[in-house]
């Protein structure tokens, strides 16, 4: 069984959609490789539940995936803390 990661959307007019999902490669390179792909698409396009969301990336403030993958998109900060 793969392990379950979160997905977090976060969107533009305040709203958030909660996702859970299986990872979705052993690979980290490839998990690097399809999230920069999806940066990279004018839609983000999820299938949830028999259905395929596909949601404009200018609706998006940002994501938050949990855990974080393995592999990171190049140029990531690492090491940050949300302090109030």
């Amino acid at each position: 069984m793969k392990p379950i990661k979160h997905l977090y959307l976060y969107f533009q007019d305040g709203q958030r959609l909660a996702l859970k999902l299986p990872q979705q490669s052993d690979d980290p390179a490839a998990v690097a490789r399809a999230l920069r792909k999806q940066l990279e698409t004018p839609f983000l396009s999820i299938e949830v539940d028999g259905d395929l969301l596909l949601i404009p990336r200018e609706s998006i403030k940002y994501l938050q995936i949990c855990p974080m993958p393995v592999a990171l998109p190049e140029l990531t900060i690492q090491g940050a803390e949300v302090i109030d």
